[in-house]
């Protein structure tokens, strides 16, 4: 009876290995490298598995095939067949006898099953994986064992079968507990990056907040020259005064919306806080600015016909714009610049766009 413990002892070891490496990779986020580290992990779990033989009456060698089970369902085929390059060598190194015929069935054959069941979305982390998928590998696995030694020894045996089902429910199990591992680490992740996500969203726009906008733009700020556009919504305050705070808000998502359908696709926006927007761009014409801030007042009047200020008036947006001298000067400097040519264009009767340089006293400010 010991015989049928040292299998126990492999699956626990292979879960250890596999919980180590779910840790090692959220620490050092080798997202970058995982098609590379993937293939070498796995192998050097086959390996470690190929040093823990199993008795010869369970008609099996190893535990080698379970993690080419993993690396096939979540990675697919072609990390699948390179996890298999180091335990085919070392198989050889170590002179196993049927070494071509061993790889086949343990290695190679494993990692075209799993690899049937892969789904790119496992990959992610986004999805899931499929417990269920998890079985059928296993199940494929276990009926191919016993295809193959039907067909060698000419009949099968009841000795051998039964063998053969101990090892497909202790090799179901470990399977099964290491997805759940894996899952449970890839809920983990999605529920951090919810919450970065949240952190970094606006709750009401969807658009991304001030906080995650101002680190972008000092990114971009320090390699090129970039403008800024400040975007105000015209009358916001009696129109929520009208239609109350609801209409107020869902008046915010529409033209959130609308401005981010129709910015530059290069370009990058962001709820600056109440009723206005800002807007990186890396255009630095001003004849280009001026037509592009101009568009953007005309797509938002025209985005809603049937949408009126209490004096019947349309709904609008004012824009002020300013574009950085050189390369890596204050951000705050050209984000107050643009909010003067904001407060100009609020000046000049609403529903346009102002550039600071254009400003009377631009110039001046520019140079102090």
């Amino acid at each position: 009876m010991n015989e049928y413990l040292v299998p126990l002892t492999s699956a626990c070891t292979l879960v250890t290995l596999n919980y180590i490496a779910m840790k090692v990779r959220s620490k050092m986020l080798f997202d970058s490298y995982e098609q590379f580290l993937a293939p070498l992990l796995t192998g050097l779990a086959c390996i470690i598995m190929m040093l823990e033989p199993l008795p010869e009456a369970l008609g099996l060698i190893d535990l080698r095939s379970l993690p080419i089970f993993m690396a096939g369902l979540r990675y697919g085929l072609p990390v699948a067949l390179l996890s298999t390059v180091l335990p085919i060598g070392f198989s050889f190194l170590s002179h196993e006898s049927q070494s071509w015929f061993i790889i086949s069935q343990d290695l190679l054959a494993p990692a075209l099953i799993s690899s049937l069941f892969h789904n790119k979305e496992y990959r992610s982390g986004f999805l899931d994986i499929s417990i269920r998928h998890g079985l059928q590998i296993c199940a494929y696995v276990f009926l191919l064992r016993l295809v193959i030694y039907g067909f060698l020894e000419g009949k099968l045996t009841w000795l051998y079968t039964i063998d053969q089902l101990f090892m497909l429910a202790i090799m179901s199990a470990t399977f099964i507990i290491i997805i759940i591992m894996v899952n449970d680490e890839n809920k983990s992740w999605r529920l951090q990056r919810h919450m970065e996500l949240q952190a970094n969203q606006d709750s009401l726009t969807k658009l991304p907040n001030l906080r995650s906008f101002m680190p972008i733009a000092d990114n971009e700020l320090s390699k090129r020259r970039i403008s800024i556009m400040m975007i105000d919504l015209d009358n916001f305050k009696q129109y929520n005064d009208q239609f109350g705070h609801l209409e107020g808000d869902q008046l915010l998502r529409e033209v959130s919306t609308v401005l981010r359908h129709h910015i530059h696709e290069q370009d990058y926006i962001a709820r600056y806080g109440g009723e206005e927007f800002i807007l990186l761009s890396t255009e630095t014409d001003p004849m280009t600015l001026s037509l592009y801030g101009k568009r953007l007042c005309s797509v938002v009047t025209e985005s809603f016909p049937h949408k009126r200020h209490y004096d019947q008036s349309p709904i609008t947006v004012s824009i002020g714009i300013s574009t950085a001298v050189a390369p890596q000067v204050n951000l705050t400097q050209i984000i107050y610049e643009a909010d003067q040519a904001l407060y100009a264009s609020k000046h000049s009767g609403k529903n346009c766009s102002t550039l600071y340089e254009d400003m009377p006293v631009a110039s001046h400010k520019k140079n102090a």
